[in-house]
């Protein structure tokens, strides 16, 4: 991986952006690099996924270069690079496992769609957010999808019609984030957050990712009604979902937590 850097250690998928002279803007090949890095995930025996940036700021959106040079793409190559970029946040929210992240410095344009696919987002106080595309002439068309699957629509519209500057407050109450504080409780929240993960089932956790996911295909309350049912009862009859229950009424760790 040339634009990213993925590590695995103490159970933590880390992918980092790793453009930081560019402000991790990304373009064609760190996208294919993450998605990638999204579809071997499956292999991974990691508990959880850590989205990360190097140097200041997280992400600067799409490079410049390669906007640039969409301005002599065919309909047909946009419709590709446009269809590469889907693709990406597609992996992202089939992913089997929990994504947190922490952001810093700038969150703009298509990189709000890479933190809405994100379970836990931490952001710096001073993090500054932009759906900027229609500063630009341009739509946030292929990050919509995904970025209202996480953020309260009033305020999604309203920041996406403006391609506004928005704080990190606002991406709290919007949410878009899950957290906002100096560097030191950005951390500190995020080492909570690790411990919970890691205190949980580890197939409960990956299972209640599959079943969110599927829930949100749902349409109809009969079929939701009976995803949700089945997988409960599935679940309180599994190995792991008897032990944890065995474990929590003879007040002692579940076997996972035990296991060396």
């Amino acid at each position: 991986m040339e634009f990213i850097k993925v590590e695995e250690q103490q159970q933590v998928l880390q992918i980092q952006l790793n453009r930081p002279d560019k402000k991790n803007a990304f373009h064609p090949q760190m996208i294919e690099e993450l998605t990638s890095a999204f579809q071997s995930v499956k292999n991974s025996a990691a508990r959880y996924i850590h989205l990360c940036a190097a140097g200041e700021s997280f992400c600067a959106g799409a490079d410049l270069h390669w906007m640039q040079s969409m301005k002599d793409y065919s309909f047909e190559e946009n419709k590709k690079d446009s269809l590469l970029l889907f693709k990406m946040f597609e992996t992202m929210s089939q992913c089997p496992l929990p994504i947190t992240a922490k952001v810093k410095g700038h969150v703009m344009g298509g990189a709000n769609g890479l933190i809405a696919m994100c379970d836990i987002v931490a952001a710096e106080h001073s993090t500054q957010f932009a759906f900027s595309e229609v500063r630009l002439g341009l739509i946030p068309a292929v990050i919509s999808p995904f970025v209202l699957s996480k953020m309260h629509k009033p305020a999604a519209r309203s920041l996406m019609v403006t391609g506004r500057v928005f704080s990190s407050e606002e991406a709290y109450k919007g949410g878009l984030i899950e957290f906002k504080g100096d560097e030191v409780e950005v951390d500190e929240f995020l080492a909570s957050v690790h411990k919970s993960i890691l205190t949980a089932g580890p197939e409960a956790v990956r299972e209640t990712i599959h079943l969110l996911g599927e829930v949100e295909n749902c349409f109809e309350w009969e079929q939701v009604r009976d995803l949700t049912t089945t997988a409960i009862a599935k679940k309180r009859i599994s190995e792991e979902g008897q032990e944890g229950l065995t474990a929590f009424f003879a007040k002692r760790k579940p076997a996972w937590l035990v296991k060396k």
